[in-house]
């Protein structure tokens, strides 16, 4: 499990789905909590100047701050904020809530009395620790700026947020200060109900995601397992194995090229199969093709040698083995030539031939062989039959097969008709018999070599069957289709179909 891609991609996955979801979550409270604390402090600062507008008169009316205490009772309540009031000494002189009598309880920042440490008739502010740090802030104030800052409060011990505000006299001239104290209590548990919601609709998103991550890494990784086992599969030398392909993307076209790799497997293979059974067939047939002429040679040597031939059979012995060492050279030959035609290296010299002079020229030479056995011969020839380019000896050696064999299939009586035609885009040879014809069941293996459609031929007369497949090579070579038409008992007609719209 460990090394499962599927846990890591969902791992990777939720990972970057945890710190982006985190990420904009803590960002959104954030904003919120900035906007939340923003417009406090702008509602502070509103109510601030107001304050700062209507305490001016107060002051301007009684030379100092006194007898605000009601007012800021009254204002506390409205604004939910402590209300200080401090005059352009830094003292304080008015608190909301307190009475800044001797005999009130005081709280930090605060001496004894009534009077503070920066001396004056109210209360100072102690320029000690925090509150030194509070005074320094107020600072602006008395220049007539407006300071807002969110701060924990060194007097309430609190977070809160502080708006200061100058109060000015009639001439301009900073006068105090109105300093607003709101605890950010309330904020913080408005943030606390955000956070929770935020947090439980995070956690659900996360869950959502945990099942749309998990059912897409299973998406992804069920194909790849399933081409893992077909791979393993095709290397066990099962061919015939495939991949569902549901897709038509990247992990989809993996899948097909598998798939087409699987099937180009089992050609290959069928082909291999089928090149090494040729080839077994190929070395026992060129064994039993030697082993009868050598034995027949053998026995009539050793015949001659020992003396047991009579005298009058040595003409005959003789003359046997020349027409075995006649076969073995013709089947030298035709392996040569039926490995020649095969090499891809086997250079032709290509220019363009007139097919009539070709078949007027095979028939002329096998028509001796015809008047012999009381076989017809016709030419046929139709008129302005176009050239092609190909290899005369090469043309020559297919008409002179084709003739050949049927010659050896047609009986006396019978006819034998070569016709060379043509049409707009090819050349037609043909060459029809009215002999014996082939099987229906042997046509597809009548190119095989050394496959003999005819077994009650003698060894002399039927040949090694090679001709038809040295005859197929020549037809490959010059990029021919043949074609085969038979009866049993009626003929064969052989036609090739040389196009004039290809190159050789």
């Amino acid at each position: 499990m460990r090394n499962s891609l599927q846990l890591k991609l969902l791992a990777a996955f939720m990972l970057v789905i945890t710190v982006t979801l985190g990420t904009v979550l803590w960002g959104i409270s954030t904003f919120f909590k900035d906007q939340i604390l923003a417009g406090k402090q702008h509602e502070l600062l509103k109510k601030g100047l107001e304050m700062a507008s209507a305490i001016q008169p107060f002051q301007e009316e009684a030379g100092s701050f006194d007898r605000l205490s009601d007012y800021l009772a009254s204002a506390d309540q409205y604004l939910d904020a402590r209300i200080w009031i401090i005059d352009n000494s830094r003292q304080i002189v008015a608190i909301s809530g307190r009475h800044l009598a001797g005999n009130q309880p005081r709280g930090p920042g605060f001496g004894p009395g009534g009077h503070g440490p920066m001396g004056g008739g109210g209360m100072g502010l102690s320029p000690m620790g925090g509150m030194r740090g509070l005074l320094n802030d107020l600072n602006p104030v008395f220049s007539g700026q407006v300071v807002m800052k969110t701060m924990d409060h060194p007097y309430y011990g609190e977070k809160m947020v502080v708006v200061a505000v100058p109060i000015k006299t009639a001439d301009g001239s900073v006068s105090g200060a109105v300093l607003l104290n709101s605890p950010v209590t309330g904020i913080n548990a408005f943030m606390q109900r955000i956070y929770y919601y935020v947090g439980a609709g995070g956690l659900a998103a996360l869950l959502l995601a945990l099942l749309v991550v998990n059912h897409l890494t299973r998406a992804i990784v069920r194909p790849l397992t399933a081409m893992e086992q077909a791979a393993g599969a095709l290397a066990k030398g099962d061919y015939a194995t495939r991949v569902e392909v549901k897709s038509n993307d990247e992990v989809g076209r993996l899948g097909h090229a598998l798939n087409a790799l699987a099937q180009d497997l089992a050609n290959y293979m069928a082909e291999m199969e089928k090149t090494e059974k040729l080839r077994r067939d190929f070395v026992a047939n060129v064994s039993h093709e030697l082993r009868t002429p050598l034995t027949i040679m053998r026995g009539y040597t050793e015949a001659l040698l020992d003396g047991t031939a009579a005298p009058s059979q040595s003409t005959r012995y003789l003359r046997t083995m020349q027409e075995e060492t006649v076969r073995l050279e013709r089947l030298v030959k035709d392996l040569l030539d039926l490995s020649r035609l095969q090499s891809e290296t086997a250079a032709w010299q290509i220019e363009a031939i007139p097919l009539p002079a070709i078949a007027e020229s095979v028939s002329h030479m096998v028509k001796p062989v015809a008047e012999q056995k009381n076989i017809a011969l016709h030419l046929e020839i139709d008129n302005d039959v176009p050239d092609i380019l190909g290899n005369d000896d090469r043309l020559a050696q297919l008409l002179l097969i084709f003739l050949d064999n049927a010659l050896k299939h047609t009986t006396s009586g019978d006819q034998v008709t070569v016709s060379v035609a043509a049409n707009v885009n090819e050349v037609i040879l043909s060459v029809t018999d009215t002999g014996v014809g082939i099987a229906v069941e042997d046509l597809p293996y009548i190119w095989d070599r050394f496959y003999k459609a005819d077994k009650s031929h003698t060894r002399t007369e039927s040949g090694a069957g090679l001709g038809l497949a040295i005859a197929k090579q020549i037809i490959d070579r010059h990029r021919a289709v043949a074609e085969v038409a038979s009866q049993v008992g009626q003929g064969t007609t052989f036609t090739i179909r040389f196009s004039l719209t290809s190159q050789t």
